[in-house]
């Protein structure tokens, strides 16, 4: 089968999927760090700092992958990415100290990154040979992904299955997956300039699209990291409900991808983002204010719908805004302001915790949906 023959349905789906094999590494990760904590005997405080490695790897690798996939194309660079990212995560199981996992949190950050950039520049380009909006629905199947690891998680909790395991299964079956797909990705440009060359300031717009990003990705790292904690620390659940906040924040993130391309089709981005952002607030609220399974899980929920369509909108924006063989610098751009809420968010709900307790750093938290919701209505000419 040739490149010409494939037709842009079939990449779209094959492109699907590899949004959905590093939404699993992740969730896979995710899943399982109140195991890892509780095997390390760490406190909220140290274990907050801890998680300091994993988006400091992301935050570095920013430019690295932004360059690799500008200069080689994102099809080798999904490719080479897809190899090296289920590896990192196998080793966060092999580590049996915090040296060990804080140096296997940042190569996972930074593969993950490197996964990110390429996948979503291949996204950019896909998008383009569509009439409308496809971007938020790759995104959904990288939210589904953390559905499913979520429930992996706690199946493989519930029965007494280590994550060295699970993470090699997930390894494992995201190369089976490669083989067979890699030669369904679109054929990428590549951009024959120095390095150098290819990176300048952002803009004044990329600077405002990166700070939608941070408010958001602050609030996504909370919950991909603490919300399994806080279940079991401020709700006090028993070991097999733990996963239950996690599993509803990234059921209803998921669901809202699926549908938010066409939210944005029918009343614009504006206004899908400046919601996004007051349903995130209230949710938040709502889990603060009623520390049970069932209110709790419902807030964690509406936060889920709420940050669901705040990051595909700003890469398609991204996208449709810069010529091709430059996306995966501008996205790179956006994402390294992004990233920074990664690298601050989850060590500061640590610090955060240790000084004032849990709760009351998730609604600290709150008041960044509100200022995801003022930049959009700031972006009204460009959204």
């Amino acid at each position: 089968m040739t490149a010409a023959t494939i037709s842009p349905k079939t990449r779209r789906i094959i492109l699907s999927g590899f949004f959905f094999l590093t939404g699993l590494c992740f969730s896979s990760w995710a899943s399982r760090i109140p195991d890892i904590k509780m095997h390390l005997g760490l406190s909220d405080g140290a274990f907050g700092g801890l998680l300091f490695f994993l988006p400091i790897g992301s935050f570095i690798g920013i430019p690295i992958s932004g360059s690799l996939t500008s200069k080689y194309g994102s099809k080798r660079i999904v490719s080479i990415a897809a190899i090296i990212y289920p590896i990192t995560l196998v080793s966060l199981g092999i580590a049996t100290n915090t040296f060990q996992l804080a140096i296997c949190l940042f190569l996972f950050g930074m593969a993950g990154n490197m996964f990110n950039v390429s996948v979503n520049t291949q996204a950019a380009a896909l998008s383009k040979l569509f009439e409308k909006s496809i971007i938020s629905m790759f995104h959904g199947f990288w939210s589904m992904a953390g559905f499913v690891g979520g429930l992996l998680g706690g199946f493989f909790v519930a029965q007494s299955i280590s994550p060295l395991q699970q993470f090699s299964t997930v390894a494992i079956a995201g190369w089976i997956f490669l083989f067979f797909s890699h030669g369904y990705l679109l054929p990428s440009e590549t951009n024959k300039q120095p390095v150098g060359k290819m990176w300048a300031k952002p803009s004044p717009l990329m600077l405002q699209f990166g700070l939608v990003a941070l408010s958001n990705m602050i609030c996504e790292g909370m919950m991909f990291d603490w919300s399994g904690v806080y279940f079991q620390n401020v709700v006090k659940v028993a070991d097999q409900w733990r996963t239950i906040g996690y599993i509803s924040f990234m059921a209803c993130m998921t669901t809202g991808r699926m549908f938010a391309d066409q939210l944005i089709n029918y009343w614009g981005a504006r206004k899908q983002l400046i919601l996004s952002g007051l349903i995130v607030t209230f949710g938040l609220i709502v889990a603060v204010a009623f520390p049970q399974i069932i209110i709790s899980s419902i807030g964690f929920m509406l936060v889920g719908f709420g940050v669901s369509s705040v990051i595909p909108t700003i890469y398609g924006t991204v996208g449709k805004t810069t010529e091709a063989s430059k996306v995966s610098i501008a996205l790179a751009s956006v994402s390294s302001i992004g990233f920074f809420g990664f690298l601050i968010g989850p060590p500061i709900i640590g610090f955060l915790s240790q000084a004032i307790g849990l709760r009351w750093a998730f609604l600290t938290i709150a008041s960044l949906g509100l200022l995801t919701s003022f930049q959009a209505y700031r972006l009204k000419k460009y959204l």
